[in-house]
């Protein structure tokens, strides 16, 4: 009996941590027109797009407080764009499952004309992270950059 209760638990355990990888998802390569598909995909949706980069300490830092909000909101669209380059897509995907929100929908910059992706985003934006946009359902939406507080962050949610 003892090893059919080790067996189960041991079973359990493996299950959770096959399940929880796969709810992972892996960064999608961010091109010219992949903003517009953003918007095409969240059409009549608010959503939240984060903007960061593996080597900035206040959008790693920010990630504690997204992972509170993605916990307590799981409904809330978030959507992480890494400007890293598409090479570093394997350690942007690390990060993201290790601050828990790996399952979140997540992109990375894959062209080397990262001013005009920028462009395609936001022309009065020059590249400073972290930047959040927060975008109601009729997509109009506001942008800010800096680390922001959990209390701030929710109270400019475009419900």
């Amino acid at each position: 009996m003892r090893q059919v209760i080790i067996f189960f638990f041991a079973f359990i355990v493996l299950t959770v941590n096959v399940f929880a990888e796969t709810e992972n998802r892996s960064a999608m390569p961010f091109t010219s027109g992949s903003y517009q598909q953003l918007l095409t995909k969240h059409a009549d949706q608010a959503y939240v797009l984060v903007v960061w980069s593996i080597t900035c300490s206040s959008c790693i830092k920010e990630m504690e407080m997204l992972q509170e909000v993605h916990q307590e909101r799981p409904e809330l669209n978030l959507v992480m764009l890494s400007i890293d380059d598409i090479s570093d897509r394997d350690d942007v995907n690390e990060l993201l499952a290790e601050k828990g929100i790996g399952d979140l929908e997540s992109w990375v910059f894959a062209e080397s004309d990262v001013q005009q992706l920028r462009y395609e985003i936001d022309p009065t934006w020059y590249g400073e992270i972290p930047r959040i946009y927060f975008f109601d359902a009729q997509h109009q939406r506001q942008g800010f950059s800096g680390k922001m507080s959990k209390q701030d962050f929710l109270s400019l949610l475009k419900d």
